[in-house]
């Protein structure tokens, strides 16, 4: 017994439609966007440099880095930054307070990322010296 060429017709255009939403991506499978978080280096003045308090920093974030979420502090007090977009790079410009004093200061550095916007932070360590201090060192 031979089905009508219809019925073949309809059982094959079901069989496409059925299989093609088998083979659909549900949202658990998709692939998740990886969050690469900011990266700190070349930071001037380096770790456990001499510097006197309201001297210059700067230090690199990386690229995919949110220019407006770059943040810096010393001992607790931020500080205002100045980034400059270098294509490749961000180059980040602060200067420490004047109410650092002798000591040390750890500046605390962070930045979100621009895709994602997971959390990356690094810091390094300076060691404050007063001004007189410094020219009798050199």
């Amino acid at each position: 017994m031979k089905t009508p060429i219809n019925w073949k017709r309809i059982i094959l255009i079901s069989t496409l439609i059925f299989s093609s939403t088998a083979w659909a991506v549900t949202p658990d499978e998709e692939d998740e966007k990886v969050c690469k978080k900011p990266k700190f280096r070349d930071a001037n003045p380096g770790h456990l440099a001499e510097v006197a308090p309201e001297s210059q920093i700067s230090f690199h974030a990386s690229r995919g880095t949110d220019p407006g979420s770059v943040t810096a502090e010393a001992k607790g007090e931020k500080l205002t930054v100045t980034v400059t977009n270098k294509v490749t790079f961000l180059l980040v410009n602060a200067k420490l307070p004047a109410t650092l004093r002798d000591g040390f200061a750890r500046v605390h550095v962070t930045a979100k990322a621009a895709d994602g916007g997971c959390l990356g932070q690094d810091g390094w360590l300076l060691k404050i010296k007063d001004p007189a201090q410094l020219a009798e060192a050199k």
